[in-house]
């Protein structure tokens, strides 16, 4: 039977995995807008409507299981019965459902923002704000003493200052392209993959034998390697709105040195992964995948784009979206392997609450459209501003691309599928 704490984060997990299946399949919507105009998959609405919609669903995937990762870890640290504040939590909890729900509903209905990356409206991010806040304080204070839970906290505080940074609105354009890009730099580059990094230590402890000692030191020392590298990666954009020789400066370091943090990271996951114990989850498997697309998305993708002679052809092309599209996979990857290992726990028996089957069809899923939209992009880099072809045209002859990312969207919806059937048919008694 399931504790009323153990119930609470079963729903954060169980909002997790419906917000990545309304993502796949809006995602889907709009990659079938670039196969065909009038494709009626796209149910009639502008692609910048449905693109939106899966930037905010797939953002809020990513939170909810850091949120439910986090909450997972503190109860499991400080005992399910002795939990601190859960008037507060299920408060916080029912408060954070409304929001999704309102961040959905203004998705489709078109109330979003056209701000990218930042489309909630203004008084949504204020009650996202607000809520946030009050959630991760509640978990934090649960687990005070935690070097995981520690870490976890400073990135979701990380997170929490980003939101705050994205409601500055300045009156003048500069300012208010500064903030913006502050605000969405500091939650991708820095906040989330700091608190999934955090969760991720966690899950080495269920599935390998390295001593508690190695989870407790490295969490802070690989932690302060990837928040250096994440900073990196958000300042060069900021200084080449003002201060161009120091944004050069910052953009060749990050070049070089973002690669290296993330491959040293990623390094230490690999010893975590080569000295396994005996599992039955597959939180290895989802951890392993997480590591590799957040090294692509903010190691790579993020360290070149930060180099001026870079970001000057790749900004605004599909590699951008590719960029922030992996960041948030990786995320939201290393919250489904809290899923997939605290559905076992709280199941009572160590087995496979997912099979490997949705977990190849998302890995595969993602490869397949990562190379097709990374192909996609650098055709656009080619022919847009090398050839100067129109945007139109390029659009047409990159059309094979999509399709393939088309199908890439396909295989990562069936995997998800499959994940949240096999997680509903699986989901412990409750009290």
């Amino acid at each position: 039977m399931m504790t009323q704490t153990q119930k609470l984060t079963y729903a954060f997990f169980a909002q997790t995995v419906l917000l990545l299946m309304l993502y796949a399949v809006a995602a889907l919507f709009g990659a079938a807008k670039f196969l065909s105009p009038s494709d009626p998959l796209a149910l009639s609405l502008p692609y910048h409507q449905v693109g939106g919609l899966a930037n905010v669903l797939l953002h809020l995937a990513a939170l909810t299981g850091l949120l439910g990762g986090g909450l997972y870890v503190a109860t499991g640290a400080r005992g399910a019965g002795q939990i601190k504040y859960i008037t507060i939590l299920q408060y916080g909890f029912w408060l954070w459902t409304a929001l999704l729900v309102l961040a959905f509903g203004a998705g489709v209905f078109g109330l979003l923002e056209g701000r990218h990356l930042l489309e909630l409206p203004r008084l949504l991010d204020v009650y996202q704000l607000i809520v946030l806040f009050a959630l991760v304080i509640s978990i934090t204070t649960n687990a005070l003493r935690s070097p995981i839970i520690r870490v976890w906290s400073i990135g979701m505080a990380l997170a929490v200052v980003g939101v705050l940074a994205g409601l500055v609105q300045p009156a003048d354009y500069v300012a208010d392209r500064v903030w913006r890009v502050l605000a969405v730099g500091l939650q991708f580059n820095v906040a989330y993959p700091l608190a999934a990094l955090a969760l991720g230590f966690w899950l080495v402890r269920r599935f390998s034998s390295v001593p508690r000692v190695w989870t407790d030191t490295g969490v802070y020392t690989v932690g302060g390697l990837l928040a250096i590298a994440g900073v990196l990666v958000t300042l060069p954009p900021l200084f080449r709105l003002g201060a161009a020789e120091i944004s050069i400066t910052l953009g060749s370091m990050a070049m070089v040195a973002v690669p290296l943090l993330y491959l040293i990271v990623t390094s230490h996951g690999y010893g975590a992964l080569s000295e396994r114990a005996q599992s039955h989850s597959l939180a290895a498997h989802w951890f392993a995948l997480s590591l590799l697309l957040l090294l692509i998305g903010v190691g790579l993708l993020g360290g070149l784009g930060a180099s001026v002679d870079v970001g000057q052809w790749t900004t605004g092309t599909r590699l951008t979206d590719l960029q922030t599209t992996l960041t948030l996979l990786g995320v939201a990857a290393m919250g489904l392997g809290v899923v997939n290992q605290g559905a076992s726990d709280l199941y009572g028996q160590q087995r496979r609450i997912n099979g490997l089957t949705p977990f190849w069809l998302v890995a595969f899923g993602v490869v397949i459209g990562a190379l097709a939209l990374g192909g996609a992009g650098i055709a656009q880099v080619y022919m847009e501003r090398v050839l100067s072809i129109g945007y139109l045209d390029v659009q047409t002859l990159v059309t094979p691309l999509y399709a393939l990312w088309t199908l890439g969207l396909l295989l990562l919806a069936a995997g998800i599928g499959v994940y949240a059937l096999t997680f509903w048919l699986r989901r412990p008694r409750v009290s």
